[in-house]
């Protein structure tokens, strides 16, 4: 019978934490937690993921009757929070808010300090963001059909601008104009302002963009949406068809958001930490707080969880090796 490397690594792990628990680690959740957890985010403070983690930190707090931290670690396209957190103690009470650079990572760095299947154990997903394709009003296309036809006829006069120069934005982007049938040539940009900046002023013609920021530029006219990803219709947006809508059935990029722990944290820990997240991720306040940011909540067991990154790393390996993308190693 063939195993897969997850399976042996988890029932090895479970086998561990039943016949040896580590001094300090709850042998089961009935007394987790029973002090501080800290969540690092591999983010700068303030930004949408940073926020969305406190909004998720604080609940916890709430029905855990213990605090529940936010612990900002930015830089190395998140492999710096990352790393502090695959050599963590695994004990339930320190955790990574990842989102999907956590896949695409082991595709663009030519090296990571950790092993991206091996060194974490999947909790359970939290959000997810679609993308948007924005046009300044000055781009004469009113359809994402006419905007193909523009773009492949005069290519040269295009670019594709991304957020990141090998995130899921990046990769967004290259998977779009694979499908568009054009190579344009990427300029990246350090956040969304600058993008945004650009884009509205006419700088930019076009983008694929995660939505909460725009939308109210695109309420107000100042830019349009042509399409949106995902298989149903915004509810902002009921007018914008989806891609799928518009023929471009293959692209299935998206931006999710979830937690992970140190390998080797208990099992019932993984799955109370995985239950608990789920049920206020699916109450109304969450659902509020979601409307706002325009995300959408996505919710999934520690084993979808699991399937999903083993199914992401060998996509975004393929479109990274399509698009060229990888980082220069220092």
């Amino acid at each position: 019978m063939k195993i897969s490397r997850r399976a042996l690594l988890a029932g090895l792990a479970a086998l561990s934490a039943m016949s040896m628990p580590a001094v300090g680690q709850p042998q089961d959740a009935d007394s987790y937690p029973n002090k501080m957890v800290r969540i690092v985010v591999p983010f700068t403070s303030g930004g949408g993921t940073s926020n969305a983690a406190r909004f998720l930190a604080d609940k916890l707090a709430a029905k855990w009757g213990q605090p529940v931290i936010i612990d900002n670690r930015p830089g190395g396209n998140t492999v710096i929070g990352s790393s502090m957190v695959a050599k963590s103690e695994a004990d339930g009470y320190t955790l990574l808010f990842a989102n999907t650079s956590h896949t695409i990572n082991p595709s663009v760095m030519p090296s990571l300090p950790y092993d991206t299947l091996r060194d974490f154990a999947p909790v359970c997903t939290v959000l997810v963001n679609r993308f948007v394709l924005l046009t300044h009003p000055s781009m004469p296309a009113r359809d994402i059909r006419e905007l193909v036809q523009r773009v492949r006829a005069d290519p040269d006069t295009y670019n594709l601008p991304t957020v990141g120069a090998t995130g899921v934005g990046r990769l967004a982007g290259e998977s779009l104009t694979q499908l568009m049938g054009v190579k344009l040539q990427n300029i990246p940009y350090k956040g969304t302002s600058d993008l945004a900046t650009n884009l509205m002023g006419g700088q930019l013609k076009f983008a694929l963009e995660i939505p909460g920021f725009y939308l109210p530029h695109i309420k107000s006219g100042k830019l349009h949406a042509l399409a949106v990803s995902g298989d149903t219709r915004m509810p902002s947006l009921p007018d914008v068809p989806t891609l799928k809508e518009a023929g471009f059935g293959a692209f299935d990029t998206q931006s999710w958001y979830g937690l992970l722990a140190p390998a080797g944290t208990p099992e019932p820990v993984i799955q109370k930490i995985a239950a608990d997240v789920t049920e206020i991720v699916q109450s109304p306040d969450f659902a509020t707080y979601l409307e706002t940011i325009q995300s959408e909540p996505m919710v999934n067991t520690p084993e979808g969880f699991a399937a999903l990154i083993d199914q992401e790393i060998p996509k975004y390996r393929e479109q990274a090796k399509l698009a060229n993308i990888a980082v220069e190693p220092k």
